[in-house]
C-alpha cells in the first residue's frame, strides 16, 4: 500500500485485513468494476468517510486486494533448494489464486507491494538462485512466470460458446487444408490429430511449465 502519515484518533473499527478481504469477495461477486470505497465501505456497514481513516484512494483499495491475494499462496518460510520444484509450487498456487479471483491480474502488476507480496518475491528470488541469474533476469524471469501463469489462468475460465467453438474448428481445418502456406498447414493439422486428453489444461500447464523452466536451467 502507498506510505501515508498516520492519523491520530480513536482506535480503528475495522482492520486492513477486514477491508481487503470485503473488496476482494466483492471482486470475486461482482466484478473489479463494482469495488469502491464506498461500495466496501457498505459491505463492511460502515460509512465511505470512515475508511479513509485507513486508506486514502482506491489505488490503497486495490494494493490491499492483491496483498490479499498473494497470501493465497501459503508458501513455506524458506525454498527446498529444488528450484523447479519451488517455482512449480508457486505456478500451481497461482494458477488456482487467478482461477479464484479472475480480475487479479488486472491489477498485479501497477500495485505497490505489500508484506505477503514482499514475501512472495523474496521467496522466488531465493528460490531461482541455484539457477546461476543474477537479480536482474530473476526479476525479468519472475515478471515472465507472473505474465503466464495470469494469462493461462484467464484464458481457461472463459466461458466455452459451442457455436464459436465449432466455428473456430472449421477455421481451422481450411487452414490445415490451404497448401500455400505449407508450415501453418502442418501445425494445423497436427493440431487437428492431438488426442483430446493431451490437450488437458494440467498437461499444458505442466508442458508451458517445463519450456519456460528450461529457458533458465544451469548449462
Amino acid at each position: 500500500m502507498r506510505a501515508r502519515a498516520g492519523r491520530k484518533g480513536p482506535r480503528p473499527a475495522h482492520s486492513l485485513d477486514d477491508i481487503a478481504r470485503e473488496a476482494v469477495a466483492l471482486a470475486d461477486a461482482q466484478g473489479l468494476a463494482a469495488v469502491s470505497i464506498r461500495a466496501v465501505a457498505a459491505e463492511l456497514g460502515a460509512g465511505a468517510a470512515s475508511l479513509y481513516r485507513y486508506i486514502a484512494s482506491k489505488d490503497d483499495l486495490y494494493d490491499l486486494m492483491v496483498d490479499e491475494v498473494a497470501a493465497e499462496y501459503d508458501l513455506p518460510d524458506e525454498p527446498s533448494g529444488d528450484w523447479i520444484a519451488d517455482l512449480t509450487l508457486v505456478a500451481e498456487r497461482g494458477r488456482a489464486a487467478y482461477r479464484r479471483h479472475p480480475w487479479a491480474g488486472q491489477l498485479s502488476a501497477g500495485a505497490s507491494w505489500g508484506p505477503r507480496v514482499q514475501d512472495y518475491m523474496e521467496f522466488l528470488l531465493a528460490a531461482l538462485e541455484p539457477t546461476g541469474l543474477d537479480i536482474p533476469e530473476r526479476v525479468d524471469f519472475i515478471a515472465l512466470l507472473n505474465n503466464w501463469i495470469a494469462n493461462f489462468a484467464q484464458h481457461e475460465i472463459q466461458p466455452v460458446d459451442g457455436d464459436a467453438a465449432a466455428a473456430k474448428a472449421r477455421h481451422v481445418e481450411s487452414i490445415a487444408a490451404d497448401p500455400s502456406r505449407p508450415h501453418l498447414a502442418g501445425a494445423m493439422a497436427s493440431l487437428l490429430r492431438t488426442d483430446p486428453a493431451d490437450a488437458h489444461p494440467d498437461l499444458l500447464f505442466r508442458r508451458g511449465l517445463d519450456r519456460l523452466f528450461h529457458g533458465i536451467a544451469p548449462r
